[in-house]
């Protein structure tokens, strides 16, 4: 089964779009990859995302950093919707909603409410490459679930 998605790999202003041939999510020792004829691709959540929601803070999306920021950020491109896996992996996927007027507009896979990305610069197959400590990890299978909003803990 083929991806969807258009074939290009850069869209206006050169954002990358997800490479065609993604199948579905995978384990990969242990983390989360996606399938591809290729080889695995390694899969990517950003850290600061739990720390924000646990405080309160507002999200940015990437068209809001600062613009000496946005060529780093743009390197990691929203993971879309997949098939469903023949063996799906022990968390929880599910598929949320983007911006419709951005430059990035396919509903985007979560994993345990984390939003996966994948890095531009990455090769199926191949080590991965896009891990910037404490901005972004690669996603791990035993990975625990992104409080949501609601959640509020008691702090130190």
């Amino acid at each position: 089964m083929t991806h969807p998605h258009p074939t290009p790999h850069t869209r206006r202003l050169g954002q990358p779009l997800p490479p065609a041939d993604l199948h579905h999510l995978t384990p990969h020792g242990p983390h989360l990859s996606v399938h591809t004829p290729r080889g695995p691709l390694a899969l990517y959540r950003f850290t600061p995302l739990q720390m924000a929601l646990l405080t309160g803070d507002t999200i940015l999306t990437a068209a809001q950093w600062p613009e000496h920021l946005k060529a780093f950020l743009y390197q990691y491109v929203p993971l879309p919707v997949l098939p469903p896996a023949p063996h799906p992996p022990p968390g929880l996927v599910h598929a949320q909603a983007r911006d419709p007027h951005g430059l990035r507009t396919w509903d985007h896979t979560t994993y345990q409410g984390w939003p996966l990305y994948l890095y531009a610069h990455d090769h199926p197959g191949q080590p991965p490459s896009g891990e910037v400590p404490h901005l972004f990890t690669q996603v791990r299978l035993d990975q625990p679930p992104l409080p949501g909003p609601h959640h509020r803990p008691h702090g130190p």
